[in-house]
């Protein structure tokens, strides 16, 4: 007994932390169980009751996208989605090939194209819209209503969105969240000129860079080019990413805080705040000049200030040269099919976190959805929608909700088994069941909690047509089975452990590195498009800072440390070959250093960490004559000694 009691505080309390939290969340929740409401009532009016599946995909896709602004170009994308989705589901039914064939295409194209490593339940809705509605076959005549359901709720949806957009206009400003990102900047060089902590001062700027990053990337789309606006987002990241650059080179914390230095910061961060007012194209074109006469009358010594004032002035100027706008046409433009194909073809590899989930939940669908159409028992469809649910991205993830929702779902039994004895009538039901489906969008996703809530929805609800014993028994069989097979391909098919996500991070890291050197190269003797090294830019920051997170959190304190010095390096190299790349198309570098730097380019974009002795590229960085590219250049090579030291467990 001594050693349950500590078992059982421990439910307890995890019991009422569940509850607290679901009473914080239930005001926001309230507006899902009545969209669910809403649906669930209208459609049952209209068209039946077996028509009900596509509600719960809906709800989720309205979590996402309320009180947001988005394109309007979204809706009808949106609709004509559901729409195929609900055809595809339908072919999926009618035999076996088919049904093998479309549940590993579907989903394994869905979230290939819609799901990545930072945002990696992107794909849940449609996936949950092309699963649950092959779940019951319906013959032709019942899925032409099927359709037509499906087209209905989805109208209904983007009608209520259009107005929570419209609403949430009201109230956003991009342009002020802009302007304010901008003043913050220039406050936090005021303050690194006055002598301010340089370690506070980084981390705040690290905090504004990561937000911007992170627009960057959800601005991004496979099929559409992006917008001017995620252009914008691009820059201001860099300018934050720049100031970093220059609070972590230790080297000038050393010598700085000198008058030149601190006058330098304080006329940044006054260009700033003039970037920040000016509005109209007379005040823009008066500020670029302006800009452009820092630019050609202040000098400055040799190093990473000179850098730093430069590369901010030169990107204030691309700012101030034209204020784009967000686009708002319902059809944005389409990127070329051949640069779709390469970025699509690009995923395809084992070590993408997007690959090894698709292939995974592929699976998954395509064996449970088998045997739900070919076994035709009864509530059979329950064993691919729990598999569904069970198979998280996350191995993690997924592991735990192999626990808690066969314990949520035992318990769930016993409440819709109390519950049915005291609701005799249908209308009854119905009002206890939307109750318990907003407490479960009040519950934190995979809790056991959570599958209290939604097994005495369900249970309940098949109370109406067959014996509760009898639906409970078969509710508890199926979420077993799913239990089993997800656990069996999560350990069998492409594992995404934690330390795979991490490993498979670290060669991602290593392989930007690398391809910035060809970025480098195409720069010297072509223009190349901003938008590509922002793709690189915001992919490098975002891989980086889950990596680095992971590495804090390793038990071992030798372990740690190595992690966390190997992965600071490698931004560190990152930083410089930017730095080398912004020196290139700044057009600050003369002939002769250009060729000189190509010839380095090509060793390093196939040797990324040179030989400390020997190497053509480390020979060749004496004969620079620009401080500016040599300095850049000589960082570089310290850190890539560095991590090769690390490699070799010398440091």
């Amino acid at each position: 007994m001594a050693e349950e009691t500590p078992v059982l505080e421990r439910i307890c309390r995890s019991a009422a932390s569940a509850v607290s939290k679901g009473l914080r969340r239930l005001p926001d929740a309230l507006s899902s169980g009545l969209l669910y409401t809403l649906l669930f009532a209208t459609i049952i009016l209209l068209f039946g009751t077996q028509h009900t599946m596509i509600i719960s995909p809906l709800v989720i896709i309205f979590r996402g996208k309320r009180g947001k602004m988005f394109e309007t170009s979204v809706i009808p994308r949106m609709v004509a989605t559901l729409l195929v989705l609900n055809v595809l589901a339908y072919v999926a039914t009618l035999n076996l090939a088919f049904c093998l064939a479309l549940n590993i295409v579907v989903p394994f194209l869905l979230i290939m194209v819609q799901a990545s490593q930072f945002n990696p339940k992107a794909y849940f809705a449609y996936v949950m819209a092309f699963v649950f509605l092959e779940l019951r076959p319906l013959p032709f005549e019942q899925f032409l209503v099927q359709l037509t359901v499906t087209a209905y709720s989805a109208v209904v949806l983007a009608a209520i969105l259009l107005v929570m957009r419209w609403r949430a206009g009201r109230t956003n400003d991009p342009e002020g969240d802009l302007a304010s990102s901008l003043e913050t900047l220039a406050g936090l060089l005021d303050r690194l000129a006055e002598g301010a902590n340089a370690q506070e001062v980084e981390q705040e700027l690290t905090d504004l860079e990561r937000a911007f990053d992170r627009l960057c990337f959800g601005s991004r789309n496979l099929l559409r080019k992006p917008d001017r606006m995620a252009l914008r987002y691009y820059l201001y990241a860099t300018l934050f990413q720049r100031a970093i650059y220059l609070v972590d080179d230790s080297s000038w914390q050393r010598s700085a805080q000198g008058d030149t230095d601190r006058t330098c910061l304080h006329d940044v961060a006054a260009m700033i705040r003039q970037v920040k007012v000016a509005h109209t194209p007379q005040e823009r074109a008066a500020l670029r000049r302006c800009l452009q006469m820092l630019l050609d009358m202040v000098e400055l010594p040799e190093g990473r200030i000179r850098i730093f004032f430069r590369s901010l002035l030169h990107i204030l100027m691309i700012i101030v040269s034209d204020r784009p706008t967000r686009h708002r046409g319902l059809i944005p433009p389409v990127e070329p099919l051949g640069r779709v194909a390469r970025r699509f073809a690009a995923g395809l590899n084992t070590d993408t976190y997007e690959f090894r989930f698709a292939v995974r939940l592929s699976i998954v669908m395509a064996l449970t959805c088998s045997i739900s159409l070919l076994w035709g028992f009864n509530h059979v469809y329950w064993l691919p929608l729990n598999a569904f649910l069970l198979l998280m991205p996350s191995y993690e993830e997924s592991s735990h909700r192999m626990k808690t929702r066969p314990l949520g779902t035992a318990i769930g039994c016993i409440v819709s088994f109390l519950v049915v004895q005291g609701l005799p009538e249908p209308i009854e039901i119905y009002v206890f069941c939307m109750v318990m489906i907003t407490f479960v969008y009040a519950c934190s996703p995979g809790s056991w909690i959570q599958a209290i809530w939604s097994t005495s929805f369900a249970l309940t609800m098949c109370s109406l047509t067959m014996p509760e014993t009898t639906a409970m028994a078969l509710r508890l069989l199926f979420v077993c089975l799913a239990a089993i097979i997800v656990l069996a391909v999560n350990r069998l098919v492409l594992p995404s452990t934690r330390e795979r996500i991490y490993e498979a991070n670290r060669r991602q890291l290593f392989e930007i590195n690398r391809s910035y050197w060809d970025f480098v190269l195409m720069s010297i003797d072509h223009h190349v498009e901003i938008r590509r090294s922002a793709d690189m830019l915001s992919d490098f920051h975002l891989v980086y800072e889950e990596a680095y997170g992971y590495a804090q959190e390793l038990e071992d304190d030798t372990g740690r440390h190595r992690e966390c010095t190997r992965l600071v390096t490698y931004w560190h190299m990152f930083s410089e070959v930017e730095q080398v790349e912004y020196l290139v198309q700044a057009g600050e570098l003369s002939e002769s250093d250009l060729n000189i730097l190509r010839r380095i380019a090509e060793r390093l974009h196939e040797k990324v960490v040179p030989q400390p002795v020997g190497c053509l590229a480390v020979d060749l960085t004496d004969d620079i004559e620009s401080e500016d590219l040599r300095y850049a250049l000589e960082h570089y090579i310290e850190n890539s000694f560095t991590l090769r030291s690390l490699a070799q467990g010398s440091v």
